[in-house]
């Protein structure tokens, strides 16, 4: 068996290379659209939209509750799940009967923390702060402002209007110019924090990692550990030089779309060897075998080179496309997600590295029956435009 390297989610990733079973897969044929001028970078330019009114405070419940007397942790835990889920304000806690263990404070933020844990979808609850007068401690709740209904009546001046989780992706590839935060207003309150985080990890092309700050109210750029965002940004522009000079050299204007996507993918797989090293010298092995720029430069990479310089000639192609972070054969790996004519197909170059085709544009049952590949489809689906 042979491995490669991708990401799960936030995960650096590993996969394997799979056996050449054939499959077939019936793709439809799309008119050509007008051939990309090749060797030009794409840029992508968020739409912004500003309202003339400013953002308007969300008032708070002046009620006070009465201090709930707990006696466990458990207690506490129980009723901090019921508050952050009906995004109260604060709960008051009568713990003369609580023996702690490492402290008031620590013991109740740590039951915070496993709320979160245990329910990933309340991250919206960003903060907890703990006030103790004698036995009596007052939990204050800091919800993330889309939540709340703060845009109901406007967006701040400069903030840019998210209102989807491919909308997260746009404005995070906007970025890769150098810009280091951006200002964002997330109007739909029913994205979940951690789909926003999956979004954020398709943009940057492994160079710049985009997070969102502490209340989601910004996206911030980060280069990887020895590079500064400078350099990254070079870099990215780099490798759309170098998928512009294959395009031009294997796609024509009489392609279809699918063929043109055939093309990219048989040049990719014929032309990119793996790189061992991540075996046998991971120490050695260059950050360029891990993106775009290893495959396309180097002729040599794991699979988040494979999978990312796949991504990057789709892009130039204006294909809509997205990399797959999930498990192959009990290992981390990454692959592709191509959407042709509104439908969601899975291709994995690194498995058909060689020249072969027996993994592109494979449906989701087509590759679930591998029996292989274990991931979140759902998450790619909801990226779709």
């Amino acid at each position: 068996m042979t491995a490669c390297s991708g990401v799960s989610d936030n995960t650096p990733s590993t996969g394997t290379k799979l056996p050449a079973d054939e499959v077939t897969q019936s793709v439809p044929t799309l008119e050509a659209p007008e051939a990309p001028a090749t060797g030009n970078i794409p840029e992508v330019t968020p739409e912004v939209t500003l309202s003339p009114t400013p953002a308007i405070p969300v008032e708070t419940p002046t009620e006070v509750p009465s201090p709930s007397e707990v006696h466990t942790l458990e207690e506490i835990r129980s009723l901090f799940l019921e508050a952050m889920t009906k995004l109260a304000s604060e709960v008051i806690l009568d713990v003369s009967d609580i023996v702690w263990t490492y402290g008031i404070e620590i013991d109740i933020k740590n039951v915070y923390s496993s709320v979160l844990s245990e329910h990933p979808e309340l991250k919206y609850t960003y903060d907890v702060t703990v006030s103790v007068a004698e036995d009596t401690a007052v939990c204050s709740f800091s919800y993330m402002p889309y939540k709340m209904g703060a845009y109901d009546n406007g967006v701040p001046s400069g903030s840019h209007i998210v209102g989807s989780l491919h909308d997260v992706v746009v404005m995070a590839q906007s970025m890769n110019n150098g810009t280091e935060r951006l200002p964002i207003a997330i109007t739909n309150a029913t994205l979940a924090v951690d789909d926003i985080w999956s979004a954020l990890s398709q943009a940057g092309y492994g160079w710049i990692r985009y997070t969102p700050n502490k209340d989601c109210t910004e996206i911030i750029a980060t280069p990887p550990v020895g590079k500064t965002l400078s350099e990254c940004v070079d870099a990215i522009n780099e490798s759309f030089v170098l998928c512009g000079e294959v395009l031009s050299s294997v796609v024509t204007d009489g392609m279809t779309t699918q063929e043109k996507i055939k093309a990219a993918y048989s040049y990719l797989t014929q032309n990119t060897a793996y790189d061992f090293r991540y075996y046998t010298d991971r120490n050695s092995m260059p950050y360029e075998s891990t993106v775009a720029l290893g495959a396309l430069k180097d002729g040599l990479a794991i699979c988040g080179g494979y999978a990312q310089a796949f991504e990057m000639l789709l892009t130039m192609l204006g294909v809509e496309n997205y990399t797959v972070s999930g498990v192959c054969s009990g290992e981390y790996h990454m692959w592709n997600y191509v959407v042709l004519d509104g439908v969601g197909y899975y291709c994995d170059p690194t498995a058909d590295r060689g020249g072969i085709s027996n993994h592109f544009m494979l449906t989701e049952d087509e590759l679930t029956a591998r029996g292989k590949y274990s991931w979140n489809p759902e998450r790619y689906k909801a990226l779709q435009k």
